[in-house]
């Protein structure tokens, strides 16, 4: 009789929320504050009372960081009018917020999930009075920089072919010029919709329509088009459903986890041949934006919209951001580790990771891959004797030799994709075989010698290089201190 399938996946749904072992979910901020030309004294809990009022107030000896602190302080008279002093004023904050939780569905399976969101803000401006004592803003030349990173999932552009046949062409990439059309006429509809004097189709400065797929001040090299349109093609969301956001919010945390698979080990065909078995599997995968700064060209009308424009008739953008990344790991993509019952030990492992950045200011996407296999084997061989003669004296040393053996073959390479150009150029990257052993033998509690031997091949991925070969051998004897 065969059960209902939604049964069934209940069933394990069930067994895996009762396989919850812990959820560890952490907020944590921290935030200073540095203000030069303070001239009230602290007396009574770090107050005084200036001008009828009670400085620097409660809030802000108890720790509260207040952003308008400063502008609460020119206001009230806090600050010094020496005009020579031109030390800025600084406000720092970040912010951490972290998911994290272990999941054991059945003995043998081991799940750590983990989600996280930093975003780090400094903000300094400038407090200088004029001739009447006053603070006026145009003197204050506000500057806000820091940096975020967020975890995501970009799985479903990570296993794309690129090949020398297909002139490296990049099927996500390709979707990435083509998100940039659709994000242009969101932007142009929101905006649209805040001032109704914008006209999407008309050039301001001409008065002629505009040419191309692209809505006006939201072109090709726009970077309020360029990271929405980025993020949706390598992460293959929906560009019509995309957050425009720069810095997404923690609800746009996705999960990265590391899975661990034992339970092989407990059927008892496997364990006439092995000791242990062990399968292990991690993604990582994490949007970042390195830095951000104040656009100072940046102008907002009384919308709060960018009122100015650059010389690609692109809208400022309020940040000034060079580069975002996105930076994905599989570290391992599978890795098995068998034990044998014959003192024989074998790994095989294989690692795949992938780097794309955005540069904003030449208008071009830097693809890194990096793609390893390893294959190792080790063997352990008991109680072997070494015979020692010094000075006409014979000792005998018994202890483990243990040997290894490991084969890498690491594939990587670097291309440009360059998004006005409309090129793919390769312009670093190497095919490395390495073959290495090493045997290490215990001479006493405190003695260890190693013995190694590796060769290392590097086949260039480029023309403008060439093939290396090195070979290392040697030995290393290690001495403890204390055990």
């Amino acid at each position: 009789k065969k059960r209902n399938p939604l049964i069934v996946t209940g069933e394990y749904m069930v067994r895996a929320l009762m396989g919850i072992r812990s959820v560890n979910m952490t907020y944590s901020t921290a935030q200073g504050q540095f203000l030069p030309g303070f001239m009230p004294q602290a007396n009574f809990m770090g107050m005084s009372r200036f001008n009828d009022i009670l400085a620097p107030g409660v809030p802000f000896i108890l720790g509260y960081a207040d952003r308008g602190f400063f502008d609460r302080a020119a206001s009230n008279g806090w600050l010094s009018s020496d005009s020579l002093l031109n030390t800025p004023a600084s406000y720092n904050s970040r912010t951490d917020f972290s998911v994290r939780s272990t999941v054991e569905p059945f003995p043998g399976l081991r799940m750590d999930v983990n989600a996280d969101r930093r975003f780090l803000e400094n903000i300094s401006s400038y407090y200088i009075a004029d001739r009447n004592g006053n603070f006026p803003d145009s003197t204050r030349n506000r500057i806000i920089n820091g940096n975020f990173s967020i975890s995501i999932i970009s799985w479903g552009t990570a296993f794309e072919k690129i090949t020398k046949d297909n002139n490296y062409v990049s099927p996500t990439f390709e979707a990435f010029k083509r998100n940039i059309v659709i994000i242009s006429e969101r932007r142009a509809e929101e905006r649209r919709k805040i001032d109704p004097f914008y006209d999407p189709d008309t050039d301001p400065i001409t008065g002629e329509p505009v040419s191309g797929p692209y809505k006006s001040g939201y072109g090709r090299t726009s970077r309020e088009v360029l990271i929405p349109a980025f993020m949706a093609a390598y992460a293959k969301k929906d560009p019509d459903k995309v957050s425009l956001e720069t810095f997404p919010s923690a609800s746009r945390m996705m999960p990265n986890w590391r899975i661990t698979f034992e339970g092989l080990s407990k059927f008892p065909v496997v364990q006439k041949v092995f000791r242990s078995v062990s399968l292990s599997h991690q993604y990582r995968s994490t949007y970042q934006v390195g830095s951000y700064t104040t656009n100072l060209y940046f102008q907002p009308d009384a919308n709060g919209l960018s009122s100015i424009r650059d010389l690609q008739n692109n809208f400022i953008q309020q940040y000034e951001i060079n580069v975002v990344t996105i930076n994905e790991q599989f570290s391992p993509m599978i890795n098995v580790d068998l034990n044998w019952k014959n003192n024989l030990t074998t790994r095989m492992e294989w690692r795949k990771s992938r780097t794309v950045s955005l540069n904003l200011t030449s208008n071009q996407i830097a693809d890194a891959r990096i793609n390893e296999v390893i294959v190792g084997a080790g063997y352990r061989f008991d109680d072997v004797r070494i015979v020692l003669k010094t000075g006409g004296n014979q000792r005998t040393l018994r202890s483990d030799l243990n040997l290894r053996l490991d084969l890498s073959i690491r594939d990587n390479k670097t291309i440009a994709r360059k998004l006005v150009e409309d090129v793919n150029q390769p312009v670093v990257g190497q095919k490395v075989f390495t073959i290495g052993t090493t045997a290490d033998y215990v001479l006493s509690d405190r003695f260890n010698l190693q013995i190694y031997a590796d060769h290392t091949m590097n086949n260039p991925f480029v023309a403008n290089t060439f093939p290396t070969s090195n070979t290392n051998f040697g030995f290393s004897l290690k001495f403890t201190l204390a055990q």
